[in-house]
């Protein structure tokens, strides 16, 4: 009778009771740690391709900004003309644009300060870029602005690259 009672009573776990619950936590964990991964990598990518599109704005609302206020355009000089450097007038300043490396590098002379910066952010190369010289021979000069940007983090996929193209023209 004693011995019944301590069979039918045990109190605890078995071994294949351990192995089975050790199992089903392990399989829990990797499959949590796998969503987390995969949710971070995919922010990682998001952020990229924001910092891509942000940068773009950026060079594009700045360079508007700067024709629209220039009294001339000296680079590129011709009708159709091609440059992969832009020169501008602004009352007694001289602005310069030009790739420089993997950076929009910009240069603003007035008398004889010089300033120069990069546009673009740390984390977006450039690798092209175009000026090209449209409009009519009497009219006031319109620029078609070509660059392309390529984010520093790759993704699954590959670069994440961006071509920008506007028109924008002295008023």
């Amino acid at each position: 009778m004693i011995k019944n009672f301590l069979r039918y009573s045990q109190k605890g776990a078995s071994l294949i009771e351990l192995l089975l619950y050790f199992s089903l936590l392990g399989i829990l964990l990797t499959t949590v740690t796998d969503v987390m991964l995969r949710t971070s990598e995919f922010s990682l990518e998001a952020s990229a391709k924001n910092a891509l599109l942000a940068d773009g704005r950026f060079i594009t609302s700045r360079l508007a900004y700067d024709i629209h206020r220039a009294d001339s355009i000296t680079t590129p000089v011709n009708l159709g003309a091609n440059s992969a450097t832009l020169t501008l007038i602004v009352g007694s300043e001289t602005h310069i644009y030009t790739l420089s490396g993997a950076n929009l590098e910009y240069e603003q002379i007035a008398g004889p300060s010089t300033q120069t910066a990069n546009i673009n952010s740390n984390k977006v190369v450039v690798n092209s870029l175009n000026f090209q010289r449209l409009g009519s021979s009497g009219g006031k000069p319109t620029l078609k602005i070509t660059f392309e940007l390529e984010g520093i983090k790759r993704e699954r996929s590959g670069p994440t690259q961006k071509v920008f193209e506007t028109v924008v023209g002295i008023r």
